[in-house]
């Protein structure tokens, strides 16, 4: 426009570039005076504002700042008496950098995941219950079948390993049962219990709807072994998020991908699953390491991981309905599959004292590899869980 009319006038640029005559002279006086550095931009912002804060006052805010750097804007105008405006509290701690950025929520879980890494290995467990029969893929063999209908989990923290219980029923003697079997095998090895702390909800299955503490119930079974049971604040489902997460990697990985043809092939499965969580899926929140690489690094022997999911209907039968008085009762005997893969024959395997039911699961274990549907779990459960399992059974 400047050169236009220099060298064809005012009127001529101003048709020439739809303006104003006026408009021209401004831009072509702006040139004359500062080149093309006069062309720029200039402030629209008035020469001044009656309204603002004086530097006196600005300096005060910030030293009120200063004294007490957890207050907020609103905060400060109330305890120092501060005459402005929140918003422009704000601005001016703003301007000096007194304000903390917020921090993402990837920062927030890192955090979290340091304190966590502190702990010892099962000094920490999250155990709860998750309902199988609103997972759709799972619910017509489930009712075909009559597959279970509850999975108990209990999850190390540290570690995040994991041991799993199935039952048809929802109850405080399941939950009892799950948690005493991982107690009694946790004993088997160098773990200290008396510093490991139980959490669970406040189902009822945990003694978590009652008004006041009594003898008996999985709460007074907990503390009874010299174990600290805590129940999580009402509405704090985050505070479980270890075992939370796991159900979710569960249903995708597990029941949503898996088929089944009997009850006793479902056990098979969650078997090699679970052997597969602990000893080869990796971890990408603990630094993509598996459960038993994160033992093997405390000193702790990963053999611990070895305790297979169990059938809690079954487990109650042998350890109570035999030793009932009445006819009615059934017995283990008459209850139990005889194809049943954990059922080997008297003096073939040690069996254990206290859950005399369990066979050598080593036995149905190497079988049950090759039912799994994806040849890389197959083959990563080989590599990692066999070299655990050689020195308990030559078998494998």
């Amino acid at each position: 426009m400047v050169f236009h009319a220099k060298k064809h006038g005012i009127r001529p640029t101003a048709r020439a570039f739809d303006t104003t005559p006026k408009t021209v002279r401004r831009w072509l006086r702006r040139f004359d005076q500062g080149g093309r550095a006069a062309l720029r931009d200039r402030s629209r912002a008035p020469k001044s504002c009656p309204h603002k804060l004086s530097a006196y006052r600005e300096r005060k805010i910030v030293e009120a700042r200063n004294k007490v750097p957890c207050c907020g804007p609103r905060r400060l105008k109330l305890l120092f008496d501060i005459q402005a405006s929140a918003s422009t509290i704000y601005r001016i701690l703003r301007k000096h950098g007194l304000i903390k950025p917020r921090r993402k929520k990837y920062q927030r879980k890192n955090d979290l995941r340091q304190i966590k890494a502190q702990y010892n290995p099962f000094q920490r467990l999250q155990m709860d219950v998750k309902y199988l029969f609103d997972i759709p893929a799972y619910w017509p063999q489930m009712k075909d079948l009559g597959l279970p209908r509850y999975q108990y989990t209990t999850r190390d923290v540290k570690t995040g390993a994991i041991f799993i219980d199935y039952a048809d029923e929802l109850s405080t003697t399941y939950a009892i049962l799950a948690i005493e079997r991982i107690i009694h095998h946790l004993g088997d090895f160098p773990i200290d219990l008396a510093s490991t702390i139980v959490s669970t909800d406040n189902g009822a299955e945990f003694g978590g709807n009652e008004r006041r503490l009594r003898e008996r119930g999985f709460h007074a079974f907990i503390e009874r072994q010299g174990i600290t049971h805590r129940f999580l604040p009402p509405a704090t489902p985050n505070a479980h998020a270890d075992v939370e997460s796991s159900h979710r990697f569960i249903e995708d990985e597990f029941f949503d991908l898996e088929s089944f043809r009997s009850r006793t092939d479902f056990f098979r499965k969650i078997a090699t699953y679970q052997s597969w969580w602990n000893f080869a899926r990796p971890n990408f929140s603990k630094g993509t390491r598996t459960p038993a690489q994160i033992l093997e690094q405390t000193d702790l022997d990963p053999r611990v991981l070895l305790l297979p999911p169990d059938d809690l209907d079954q487990l109650f039968r042998h350890r109570y309905l035999p030793y009932q008085k009445g006819s009615h009762l059934p017995k283990l005997s008459v209850m139990r599959e005889k194809s049943d893969p954990r059922i080997v024959e008297p003096g073939q395997v040690a069996r254990s004292r206290l859950f005399p039911h369990h066979s050598d699961w080593a036995v149905s274990w190497p079988r049950s590899f090759e039912t799994f549907p994806a040849p890389f779990v197959r083959r990563a459960v080989r590599q990692e869980y066999r070299p655990h399992c050689q020195p308990i059974w030559p078998r494998l």
